[in-house]
This record gives structure tokens, sequence and C-alpha cells, in this order.
């Protein structure tokens, strides 16, 4: 008796976590939806779980779609997210990653990242004359760790940053887990060397923030 008693326990107890499991696959499938339509569901909740389960998520995540979709889904929730609190900021920094340099850059790395000498190889020079038009303190960076030196030296209010989706969103859940407001722009061609990114879409997103 006792043992079919703990059998429709377990029973039951499995169906409620299957039901929960499939009920959270279907929640994430209508936020994902939602957030294309340019809303978000229950934005506070989302933002929490991102920041604190954002690899509990990724799992889950990849039973309906794969790694790189799911960074690209939690770009565009922390830039919907924080938009708004971002455009309310004055002191930002935008955080461009060297790999877009072309090959022959003659710029020297520095203390304070690749110094930019505008020789007009690549479009980084284009960049950062509007960004600093529109009050970015700019620094073109090697790798994720400039970013913690940058934020413990300037202190920004807001970061807008350039990477490759995984780096990207990495930085982006790090800066929210913060309390930092930012935006970002994924490259359209990663792989460290010749990347590449929509220079009119960031020089727009620049202007309007």
């Amino acid at each position: 008796m006792i043992d079919g008693f703990l059998q429709i326990i377990g029973m039951i107890t499995i169906t409620i976590f299957a039901l929960a499991f499939f009920s959270f696959i279907l929640i994430l499938i209508i936020g994902y939806v939602l957030l294309k339509k340019n809303k978000l569901i229950f934005p506070n909740l989302a933002l929490f779980l991102m920041d604190s389960f954002h690899s509990i998520l990724l799992r889950i995540f990849l039973l309906i779609g794969s790694e790189d979709t799911f960074y690209r889904v939690g770009i565009e929730f922390y830039n919907k997210y924080y938009e708004n609190a971002f455009k309310k900021t004055k002191k930002r920094v935008l955080i461009l990653p060297h790999c877009l340099r072309d090959t022959k850059c003659p710029a020297k790395l520095t203390p304070n990242g690749v110094e930019c000498i505008f020789c007009n190889r690549c479009k980084i020079g284009d960049i950062i004359k509007v960004a600093k038009e529109n009050g970015y303190k700019v620094y073109i960076v090697p790798g994720s760790t400039f970013l913690k030196r940058i934020l413990k030296e300037e202190k920004p209010e807001a970061v807008f940053g350039v990477a490759c989706n995984r780096d990207l969103f990495y930085g982006m859940n790090m800066l929210s887990r913060k309390g930092i407001p930012s935006q970002g722009q994924p490259l359209l061609r990663d792989g460290c060397i010749n990347t590449l990114v929509d220079v009119d879409e960031l020089i727009t997103r620049l202007k309007s923030l």
C-alpha cells in the first residue's frame, strides 16, 4: 500500500515538473515572439531571470534553438529593456573590438586600447567621429578584460558595445547585474580578424540614443 502511494506521489511530481517545464518553454517562445514585435512580457521578471539564470535559460533554449540564437535574443532583450534608461544618461563609453581594424592598421596598442590614427583603412575612424560628436568616449579594445578596467577607471553611466554575439551578451549581462544601462550592436561577421559591423546602423543608433 505504501509503495503504491509513493508511486502515485512520484507520478504527480513528475507530471508537475513536466507541465512546469513545457510551460516555461512556451513562455520562452511567446516572449521571443513579443520581443520581435518590440514588446516585453513581464520585463522586470524577465530581467531577473536573464541576469541570474542565463546559464539555465541557455540549456533550456538549446532544446528549441541554437546557442547563437540565444545570445541574439538576449542582446535584443537587453537593448529593448535598457533603451529608455540609456537615453537619460550623459557619461557614456563606446567599446569597439580591435578586430574591426584593417589587417594593415598602423595604430598602436596602448594602455587605453588601440589609439586610432584615422588612416581611413577601415570605418573605425568614421564611427569614432560620430560617437564623440554625440558624447561618447571611445575605446578600441583587444579583449573583454578591458571593459572591467574601463568601468573601474571611467565609471560611465552607460555603455554601448560592439562585439560578437557571445561576448556582447555576456558583457551586457555583466553590466545589467551592475545596474549599468547598455546597448549593443552585434558583428555581422566575427572570427577575431577582418570582422564586420553594419556601420550605417551603428551610426544611426549612436545619433538617436
